[in-house]
């Protein structure tokens, strides 16, 4: 079988999706060698993922038309230009990691079976990520198009619940397959590169907490902010880090730039390699994120394979995703988060969380994902 891919993300592995898209669909190929699979792309991707690609899968680079805004480029090239490429090579199966599957009914009379991934619900819940009007029409046809496919995957239990409600989708049509951690999470760090990077944000070993992950409003930075400093008006020698930056210039991400505290010392490091982010894992007191809402939360398990300890937010997801192995913070109460981080002071505390981390990077892994989607797969056929 001929297998197509909107690979779009691959040229932006650091996003969730990216990751999703170079660990899933890469492992699939590896795993499946009797089949050929073919990665289309709008640009050339990093060199280090084509080194990755096995014997039976190719990229492809499908350029996008000039149009105009951004926006009308991407629809056009994953509404018109990739469904058209997969008719043309006759394709038996295609998957769409991201909900960007056709929204016209031609394309599913052609006989081609039609995967589409949806992470979360969220483009289609949280009104603020659809606040222009080209959003919300983009957004709306998307949310249509999910029952057009023949199988919907999702990352957890949770987000299935909420595809269910959202988009009205028969619950034995969504597949749930979980996320993992990045190989690289999982690999030694070399010791005088570890040392250079602490070196280059003047940090030490567990002398900080680290927060990775997004800065739009559902990340909740303000409150990790408020908390953090609540927990350094006693305790001023530790600081608190915020890996990565804004995707946007948007309201959206406005909690970036106002992340004024009291006590304590912010420090914003930009954007970061995986190498450099691993050492950040590594060597923090704890992995800290306080957000209200996730299909999954990749970082959760890349700082659990870093042996990190998790101090996240109670919510349903976050219970799925990381069970009994990491310390739950309620939203809702001011300055239990900020408790929660003083325990990790105690040696002992600190090496009990260390090592459910551990335990729970064995719950996850991308070649045990990509086996059930070939099962997926072969029953399909």
């Amino acid at each position: 079988m001929k297998i197509g891919i909107n690979a779009r993300f691959l040229t932006k592995p650091f996003t969730g999706i990216g990751q999703y898209t170079k660990n899933l669909f890469i492992e699939l190929a590896k795993i499946d060698q009797e089949n050929q699979y073919v990665f289309v792309v709008h640009e050339d991707i990093p060199q280090d993922i084509k080194k990755e690609l096995p014997r039976n899968a190719e990229i492809k680079i499908i350029k996008e038309k000039s149009l105009g805004s951004s926006g009308l480029k991407k629809t056009w090239w994953e509404q018109i230009s990739v469904p058209e490429f997969f008719i043309q090579e006759k394709t038996d199966i295609v998957f769409f990691p991201y909900p960007s599957n056709p929204w016209t009914n031609d394309f599913y009379k052609k006989g081609v079976k039609v995967f589409v991934t949806v992470h979360d619900t969220i483009p289609w819940t949280h009104k603020r990520y659809t606040s222009r009007l080209l959003s919300r029409m983009y957004h709306s046809q998307t949310k249509k198009s999910v029952n057009k496919a023949d199988i919907v995957l999702t990352v957890s239990e949770h987000s299935k619940k909420e595809i269910e409600k959202v988009c009205h989708t028969k619950p034995e049509k969504i597949h749930v397959i979980h996320d993992d951690a990045d190989d690289i999470y999982k690999t030694n760090i070399d010791r005088e590169f570890e040392d250079e990077t602490l070196e280059k944000f003047k940090l030490v070993k567990d002398g900080f907490f680290l927060y990775c992950g997004g800065y739009d409003e559902r990340k909740n930075i303000d409150k990790l902010v408020e908390e953090y400093s609540i927990f350094a008006k006693d305790n001023v020698d530790f600081s608190l880090v915020l890996a990565g930056g804004k995707v946007l210039e948007t309201n959206l991400y406005s909690s970036f730039d106002k992340t004024k505290n009291e006590h304590g010392e912010i420090i914003k490091t930009g954007f970061l390699s995986a190498e450099e982010l691993h050492v950040l894992y590594r060597n923090c007191l704890a992995f800290v994120h306080l957000s209200k809402d996730e299909g999954f939360n990749i970082p959760v398990i890349e700082a659990a394979n870093s042996a990190a300890p998790l101090i996240i937010s109670d919510i349903p997801v976050h219970r799925e995703i990381a069970k009994d192995f990491a310390s739950f913070v309620n939203l809702s109460a001011t300055g239990d988060c900020a408790k929660q981080m003083e325990e990790l002071l105690d040696r002992n505390s600190r090496e009990i969380l260390k090592k459910k981390s551990e335990d729970l990077s064995k719950e996850y892994s991308w070649k045990k994902s990509a086996q059930k989607l070939k099962d997926m797969l072969s029953s399909k056929q």
